[in-house]
């Protein structure tokens, strides 16, 4: 699976389980992930440092919940630094109840992208899905977030729900909690 970044470095998608020692940096790029998603009046009202350390107790939250089996398959460059990660759960579809699997987030470093990284990132993920018997594959994109659409809608991925919200005019704050209830 190797091939060249921009760098002359080979890529390699590596099928184990991230180290402690790679969560700080897959912590920062599920930031960078949740935070794009947000509409820039949220942001606005959002302070990034209480919002970063909600993303980072998120992800505390889900890699320790019981009965919830997931994977984080990384990709690396020639020197070991971290160039991309997929996180793949098997979950409950919400609608159905039946089981599949969740892309939870799928994140390629900035000099990565756009050299098919997020794609092989992906057939990963697809891949464990099927090894785990399952015959479904669920994701979330940003609304705004056209390049990745597109690559799903690549892949064969296709609209089946809408999520919509409103701002309610509610005294209190826009409370940006990500449910650490």
């Amino acid at each position: 699976m190797a091939k060249k970044s921009k760098d002359d470095s080979p890529i390699s998608l590596e099928r184990e389980e991230a180290t402690d020692t790679d969560w700080p940096w897959i912590v920062k790029g599920q930031t960078e992930i949740a935070w794009a998603s947000l509409d820039s009046q949220r942001r606005r009202k959002t302070d990034r440092e209480t919002f970063e350390e909600q993303v980072a107790q998120q992800v505390t939250r889900l890699r320790r919940e019981e009965g919830f089996p997931s994977k984080v398959f990384v990709a690396r460059i020639g020197d070991g630094a971290l160039a991309g990660f997929v996180w793949v759960a098997r979950t409950h579809n919400d609608s159905t109840g039946q089981l599949e699997a969740s892309l939870l987030s799928q994140y390629v470093a900035e000099p990565y992208r756009g050299q098919g990284l997020g794609r092989r990132l992906l057939e990963e993920a697809e891949q464990w899905a099927r090894q785990q018997g399952l015959s479904r594959v669920s994701l979330s994109v940003g609304v705004h977030n056209t390049i990745e659409q597109r690559l799903y809608e690549s892949l064969g991925y296709r609209v089946e729900t809408l999520r919509m919200s409103k701002k309610l005019n509610a005294p209190e704050s826009d409370d940006l909690s990500l449910g650490n209830d």
